[in-house]
């Protein structure tokens, strides 16, 4: 999954926990500081003096961080517990469950610095679907297809057209019908804008 490099503040008040997740993020999210709950206001201040940081990933082992904890002033990604309801927590673009794998946790640390939330699919639904994502008045030109909808999740994983034809076992041709499509479907301006308005449709969940 191609990006720009993305280095990550890491807390978890588990030492063993901070060096499992640094070796399972990619070269391309290098951990610029790691550090246990107490100490992430005085990180995220020193690595912004230098914008040496895009993200926070906090392993949220007891309890979900207050919202006063997440006002730090970079995006952050939470791991969680299976039962906690990600819907309640307020200040985290991303929450995962803690056993989440390398891929879907680089898509959401890249999502959550683009502006996105992200919300791992195998944690508990919100209450009425569509009401945290949906944006009024507003919704796909026409509906997507099941092969749009496929297409739609590469893109937010950051491939590209040859790699999306790869991975459907398409024609790279085809890829970029599917994704021209989707922009004009969601009156997107880019593939990126896609994402977003995706998102934020009820149509993505990271």
């Amino acid at each position: 999954m191609p990006f720009a490099p993305l280095p990550v503040i890491l807390v978890a008040d588990d030492p063993l926990v901070r060096r499992g997740l640094a070796a399972l993020l990619p070269d391309e999210m290098p951990v610029v500081s790691a550090v246990g709950t107490d100490a992430v206001a005085k990180a995220v201040a020193d690595a912004a003096a230098e914008n040496e940081a895009h993200a926070v990933l906090w392993d949220a082992d007891e309890a979900p961080p207050t919202p006063e904890e997440l006002d730090h002033g970079l995006p952050t990604v939470l791991l969680v517990g299976g039962e906690v309801d990600p819907w309640r927590i307020d200040g985290a673009l991303g929450v995962l469950r803690r056993d989440v794998d390398a891929d879907r946790l680089a898509a959401a640390l890249v999502s959550a610095r683009a502006g996105l939330r992200c919300v791992d699919d195998r944690l508990p639904a919100p209450p009425r679907a569509g009401t945290t994502l949906t944006l009024e008045g507003e919704g796909p030109k026409e509906p997507l297809t099941p092969r749009e909808t496929e297409v739609l999740e590469l893109l937010a994983e950051g491939r590209s057209n040859r790699e999306i034809a790869l991975a459907l076992d398409i024609s790279v041709h085809t890829a970029k019908f599917h994704v021209d499509r989707l922009l004009m479907k969601l009156d997107a301006s880019s593939r990126t804008d896609a994402v977003v308005r995706a998102v934020r449709l009820g149509l993505l969940v990271l």
